[in-house]
């Protein structure tokens, strides 16, 4: 008799969703009065921050606009030391996972009583005595992190290409605000590479062995969202209704992984961004047919079910799918832009394997069976 999927779990999310058209709106009704607004430049040259600005009054005490995509340590340490003097009560992110996962950071580095930095932290690991940062609240505007609904925070060492993870329950922001219509001007490839970071997170957290029946679920409706919709909004930007499903996809594969975290795609992606800078939901995206049929073999149910609630009859069709995915928002286009010779991809093999990652995959993996894969997609896609 097989064994169930799922024996013991826990399920904790304590963030609360406000999805809602205009939803800017809400902020109002965050409970603290000296707010930092952490944000890109975009926004307030879109005069998204001015919007802020008029809602908040003088509870902005402080705005840090100078968030860069894959932020760094030293950018975040740099943040968190000119905001810290102004002592703020909260902590106010606006952006895609970049600028969350800036806010998060800069909300532990704070409150932290021993002045400890990233740097200090990653690098000679000095701890934080405490694990208690100020409150975080949360408005994203790209479809595909999640992170406003996580306890992790994504930084990057640049000067040793190297990806670190701070997490921790006291990161999980205190109200995520969800606004569609901020999505809209979201240029292609952000689209592409954040929806199918959505994609990875969903497929992600079924194929974990911390999977359990609350997570399957957000992961199998994300997936009916962002399988449909994706290759809408790269040929209609503008397509309301397709975005919002695809935030819905986003919100809901963030809040599964919030629990399971990810397994081998991102595992294999981490050294692809740091030394080559794929975006990084292409460089998990690429990965995931033959990820699929890889765990396809350690199946216990799981990913059959999976592929029939999608509409397949069989895991064959949700790869052929996946495949076609990829195809129609040229991931393979993307990726050998940055990679174009598999011999830059060997390099960097033994570094494709992070603790606490490739371990969560549903069917153990060896450096070898990464090879395959990856020598796989350069032969059938013609580079190399």
């Amino acid at each position: 008799m097989q064994r169930s999927l799922v024996n013991k779990w826990i399920f904790f999310n304590p963030t609360q969703i406000i999805f809602d058209f205009n939803c800017l709106e809400f902020i109002s009704s965050i409970n603290y009065q000296k707010i930092a607004l952490i944000t890109t430049p975009g926004f307030k040259r879109r005069g998204v921050v001015n919007r802020i600005e008029k809602i908040l009054n003088d509870r902005l005490l402080y705005i840090y606009d100078k968030v860069t995509p894959n932020p760094t340590i030293e950018e975040i340490d740099e943040a968190a030391l000119a905001i810290k003097p102004n002592s703020p009560d909260c902590i106010l992110a606006l952006g895609g996972g970049s600028s969350i996962d800036t806010a998060k950071s800069i909300a532990r580095l704070i409150s932290c009583k021993n002045d400890v930095t990233l740097s200090n932290h990653f690098r000679k690991q000095t701890p934080f005595r405490e694990e208690d940062s100020l409150p975080i609240f949360t408005i994203p505007t790209t479809a595909g992190t999640g992170s406003e609904v996580t306890p992790f925070a994504t930084v990057w060492d640049a000067q040793n290409e190297k990806k670190y993870s701070l997490s921790g329950k006291d990161l999980f922001p205190k109200i995520a605000f969800l606004d569609p219509l901020l999505t809209l001007d979201q240029p292609e490839l952000l689209t592409i590479s954040a929806g199918l970071d959505a994609v990875s997170h969903a497929l992600e957290s079924i194929w974990n062995k911390n999977a359990n029946p609350i997570t399957i679920s957000l992961s199998t409706q994300s997936l009916h969202f962002s399988l449909e919709n994706l290759p809408v909004v790269k040929k209609e930007p503008k397509n309301l209704r397709a975005r919002t499903r695809m935030l819905e996809a986003s919100l809901m594969a963030g809040m599964a992984i919030s629990q399971t975290r990810t397994a081998l795609a991102h595992s294999i992606s981490y050294p692809i961004t740091a030394r080559y800078a794929v975006p990084h939901g292409i460089a998990c995206g690429f990965t995931l047919p033959a990820l699929l049929r890889f765990n396809a073999k350690a199946d216990d149910g799981r990913l059959l079910n999976l592929s029939n609630a999608l509409g397949y009859s069989s895991i064959d069709g949700l790869i052929e799918a996946l495949s076609k995915l990829c195809n129609e928002l040229d991931v393979p286009s993307y990726l050998f832009k940055n990679v174009p010779h598999i011999d830059q991809m060997l390099e960097i093999l033994n570094e494709m394997f992070t603790p606490g990652r490739a371990d969560n995959n549903l069917r153990s993996a060896t450096v070898d069976d990464v090879k395959k894969i990856i020598l796989n997609f350069y032969k059938r896609e013609g580079s190399g």
